[in-house]
């Protein structure tokens, strides 16, 4: 069976594409080493967003398997991918996967996404279909077994919550295990992040490049939403399993609720793009009812303020609603008190 596995993603020449920033070369390198010692990727391209590790070392280790595109500012998430895409489909790759740089795919990842990806392409065409590596600390309630239509907020839902969850969440709190089942082979989601995502170059050059006003934080959930909303399909793996080598300053199991995570996760910086960007996607994207979509809103910002006066965290409150107010604005782009 191993063998037949191996055998059957060597026959699909994919183009790993990933970017990095600051010094995260150790992380770097492991994701390499796997995915082309392991996983048989074909070539790798990494856009530099002024790392500043010696990325001249693993050009030299892995020579022309390895493109390095070095830019002379740290341009965010949503540039460095959107010129790693770009640079992939000119360089005709066929199957294209976007990985984080402290992503890692265990052994078979890669051949279990292409055996997916062939399935779903059969039913869906290729310029529809894509598959996404499964990482359990980023997709916890599928790791737990709960429906993905309960993993995944509904539409005009607001910074995840929606009032017809509410329910089910309440009874999750308390310890509720009727929801639960067996962890599902694949399951089909509304929108993913790079880390793991992998189609077809059909599929890239449909939805386009991700949008870099952005910046950073949300572009992803944007980009891959432009998939499912135009009738197509993610397939979410759970066989091909990624390893995250660097927790998310933000997952949900580091804060008893997401109020707590937003108040006190990360840095100013962080909190105002995630804040911003998730309220642009939510009114301009994810919404398709109004009064649903106000609902959710009045709901949850009073609870934010009730755990920002009762953490005491009133200047990260103020940072976020002057983030929500951008989003909803659609002032996206750099900010000026946040800069690169």
């Amino acid at each position: 069976m191993t063998e037949s596995l191996t055998a059957n993603s060597m026959t699909k020449p994919t183009t790993l594409v990933t970017v990095t920033y600051a010094d995260r070369a150790n992380y770097l390198r492991e994701l390499l080493l796997r995915s082309f010692e392991t996983e048989r990727v074909h070539r790798a391209i990494v856009v530099s967003n002024a790392s500043t590790s010696d990325l001249k070392e693993l050009e030299d280790e892995w020579g022309t398997r390895l493109r390095v595109i070095r830019l002379d500012r740290n341009s965010g998430s949503a540039n460095g991918y959107s010129v790693g895409i770009a640079a992939a489909l000119d360089d005709g790759a066929e199957f294209i996967w976007l990985m984080d740089d402290d992503n890692a795919p265990k052994d078979l990842a890669l051949t279990e996404l292409h055996m997916q990806l062939e399935k779903i392409t059969k039913l869906h065409g290729a310029e529809r279909s894509a598959v996404l590596g499964f990482r359990p600390s980023h997709q916890a309630d599928i790791a737990q077994g709960i429906h993905s239509a309960r993993a995944y907020p509904p539409r005009s839902s607001f910074f995840g919550f929606h009032y017809r969850q509410l329910f089910f969440k309440i009874k999750r709190r308390l310890g509720s295990k009727k929801n639960l089942s067996a962890r599902p082979d694949t399951v089909h989601i509304p929108y993913a992040p790079y880390g793991g995502l992998m189609a077809s170059r059909e599929l890239f050059k449909a939805i386009g490049l991700p949008n870099i006003e952005f910046i950073l934080y949300a572009d992803d959930t944007e980009y891959t939403s432009r998939i499912t909303s135009r009738g197509g399909v993610i397939s979410l793996v759970t066989r091909a399993e990624l390893e995250d080598l660097e927790n998310s300053w933000n997952l949900k199991d580091s804060y008893s609720n997401t109020f707590l995570g937003w108040l006190k996760g990360g840095s100013e910086f962080r909190a105002f793009y995630a804040a911003r960007n998730q309220a642009y996607f939510d009114r301009r994207v994810w919404m398709d009812s109004w009064i649903e979509y106000k609902i959710n809103q009045y709901i949850y910002v009073g609870l934010l303020t009730f755990f920002a006066i009762s953490t005491r965290r009133l200047p990260r409150y103020r940072l976020l609603m002057g983030a929500i107010r951008d989003g909803k604005a659609s002032l996206l782009g750099i900010a000026k008190n946040f800069t690169l």
